[in-house]
């Protein structure tokens, strides 16, 4: 009934999803031992980040990357540098909203892990209306499956706040769908005007380091009042080398995030995003539990089970797993794998036959000449 369903260049949504743990590591690490302060740096650490790497691997990105030297490109510069200039517009809309309210929305329950999965159901629509990728029968039932979980959650959040998380709800939202705005165009910028996806990342990280800077400039709360309230050395010391391994997480995670979508798509990019929340969620209700009444126990049971629900959906609508039940594996990359194979065999057997059989034809009739030469011959 269920099978994994392996893919080629597997490396890439791997490899994004252990620098996704290893950055939230390091941010959790931040946000518990320096209060907020992540909110005012880790932007910029962030779009940093993507500009270096960027810069540095657009130059080797053919190893990477295979350049086609009869590419046909979509649009003109002007549309693609409008493009690139909304792809950073919702890059520091959803990376603003995760970091700057982060901390808030730790204490809310972990509520972005949560809702995480309205990225992929986003992603869905917008790569089906825009640049047209097909959804199949497997595709439509996990977005069903995705949406009515989604539903539920937004549902228990409200009574269980008595609807005071609806800010947070649409916050998270906003980001959620920033990120499936960026990942579409990116998609978009890959496969119709074949950009160099490190290209896309330089260009991104240099606008949004300058309008994340100018944006802290104006803000009414200073970074200089927060780094006032580390005084001592060993605490800037801690905080410099939880910052680099930030650095250093996030320049890989946006070099296999560029990768991911590239090879696979915005929907695969959502899968990696929110396959640790489950795990998450379960160390949230451990660490943060509050029991009061049984609906408290309702309330984290019935989100953890949801998480998992749809974080399996996720990876059934990517095809990493694979139902057999009411024809949802037809369309599947494992299936169509299957199939493309055994018409291949069919192809080739066909010519063999026919080939054995004409060389049999043709050594019959030479028999048939020889005999009837040399019985003339005789007579």
């Amino acid at each position: 009934m269920i099978k994994i369903g392996i893919r080629n260049n597997l490396l890439y949504p791997v490899m994004l999803i252990v620098f996704i743990g290893l950055r939230k590591i390091v941010e959790i690490l931040i946000y518990n031992n320096f209060n907020d302060i992540g909110k005012y740096l880790l932007p910029i650490v962030i779009f940093i980040s993507k500009f270096f790497v960027g810069l540095i691997a657009q130059k080797n990105s053919q190893y990477i990357f295979k350049s086609d030297n009869r590419k046909i490109i979509a649009d003109n510069i002007s549309k693609i540098f409008i493009l690139i200039i909304f792809a950073s517009y919702f890059d520091i809309i959803g990376t603003m909203i995760r970091k700057y309210f982060n901390y808030t929305i730790l204490n809310k329950n972990y509520i972005e892990e949560r809702l995480k999965c309205f990225q992929l159901f986003t992603s869905a629509l917008l790569c089906y209306f825009t640049i047209r990728i097909k959804m199949y029968k497997h595709n439509i039932f996990c977005l069903i499956i995705i949406f009515i979980c989604l539903v539920i959650i937004i549902i228990i959040e409200l009574i269980h706040s008595k609807g005071l998380d609806i800010k947070l709800i649409s916050i998270t939202i906003i980001s959620a769908s920033a990120r499936a705005f960026l990942d579409t165009i990116e998609k978009y910028l890959f496969e119709f005007d074949k950009m160099n996806p490190f290209i896309i990342l330089m260009f991104e990280g240099f606008i949004n380091t300058i309008l994340t800077i100018c944006l802290l400039f104006f803000s009414n709360s200073s970074i200089k009042e927060e780094l006032g309230g580390i005084r001592e050395s060993k605490d800037l010391a801690y905080l410099f080398i939880l910052l680099i391994f930030y650095f250093i997480f996030s320049a890989f995670k946006s070099i296999y995030r560029v990768a991911t979508i590239k090879f696979y798509s915005p929907m695969t990019r959502a899968l990696a995003e929110t396959i640790l929340d489950p795990i998450i969620l379960i160390y949230s209700s451990i660490i943060h539990i509050d029991i009061k009444s049984w609906f408290d126990w309702f309330y984290y049971g019935i989100n953890i089970f949801l998480s998992i629900i749809m974080t399996f959906c996720s990876c059934v609508y990517n095809d990493f797993i694979v139902l057999y039940c009411c024809g949802l594996e037809h369309d599947t990359y494992l299936e169509i794998s299957k199939r493309s194979l055994f018409m291949d065999e069919n192809l080739v057997l066909p010519e063999e036959k026919s080939s054995s059989s004409s060389d049999e034809e043709e050594d019959g009739a030479e028999l048939k000449t020889i005999n009837k030469n040399i019985n003339n011959s005789c007579n």
